[in-house]
């Protein structure tokens, strides 16, 4: 089992990296103990909302509403961060929105760039 804890430790870590831009802070907690079952990291939103989120082979799953806390958690699993995320916050969905039209955007102005009007 130990395989598995070492995955859910490289998920969450890539997990925070992957959300860091959409979210106000996120962390690895620190506090509450990493387990083959179980990994959590503390989040909080651009609305300034608080949440530790736990992270299993179910999936990721709202585990309190403070850092480093398991109480009056959810019993609902969502299948990705991002799931979680827009369920919780609606800056997370502009932010993302907004990010992807950039990068849309940037894509389209280098594929201009690279088009010249001159066939030959």
């Amino acid at each position: 089992m130990e395989e598995e804890n070492y995955s859910l430790k490289i998920e969450a870590t890539e997990v925070i990296k992957e959300i860091s831009f959409a979210v106000h802070d996120v962390k690895m907690s620190k506090a509450l103990p990493n387990t083959d079952e179980n990994v959590y990291f503390n989040l909080e939103t651009k609305e300034h909302l608080c949440y530790c989120v736990e992270l299993t082979p179910k999936g990721f799953r709202l585990a309190s509403h403070k850092f480093d806390t398991l109480e009056n958690g959810e019993d609902k699993y969502y299948e990705t961060i991002y799931s979680l995320l827009d369920s919780i916050s609606p800056e997370y969905r502009n932010t993302f929105g907004d990010t992807l039209i950039q990068k849309l955007q940037g894509l389209q102005n280098s594929k201009d760039d690279g088009v010249t009007d001159d066939p030959s």
